[in-house]
């Protein structure tokens, strides 16, 4: 599917080659727009919302994933950068840095967009009550 057939998603970044090196730059972009072209502060980058993102290579969508972690988007996708060679990343992580590392260095165009959705308040039912609660989807 092609990225601009999808209406609710934004542009947050392009993926970068980082000479002689494994580890891939994410260039977020300074000036955020959100779907209907409205200005976005940069903290929406780091806001614990609900988030899904978008990895599109070349126009075509080639990965779709979600999060609620901590630390929002940019946490979410920060393990696409190196793999998490650091650590002991799961074989998604690590296979979708691959994909992505081999990828750029054919020269393709990476790029990350985001759709997210507030946080909001609502009634949740617990066994007695209702209770206030603020919630993600």
């Amino acid at each position: 599917m092609h990225i601009s057939e999808v209406k609710t998603a934004f542009k947050i970044a392009d993926v970068e080659y980082v000479k002689d090196s494994t580890k891939l730059n994410f260039s977020y972009l300074k000036d955020l727009k959100d779907e209907n072209n409205q200005s976005l502060s940069q903290n929406i980058l780091t806001q614990n919302v609900a988030r899904v993102y978008l990895i599109v290579v070349d126009g075509e969508i080639k990965k779709i994933g979600g999060s609620q972690a901590d630390g929002g988007i940019k946490s979410t996708l920060n393990i696409y950068k190196d793999g998490g060679v650091k650590g002991r990343p799961s074989i998604r992580s690590f296979g979708v840095w691959y994909f992505l590392y081999h990828t750029i260095l054919t020269g393709a165009k990476i790029e990350f967009y985001m759709i997210y959705q507030p946080n909001f308040e609502t009634q949740v039912k617990a066994c007695l009550v209702f209770v206030q609660s603020k919630m993600q989807v």
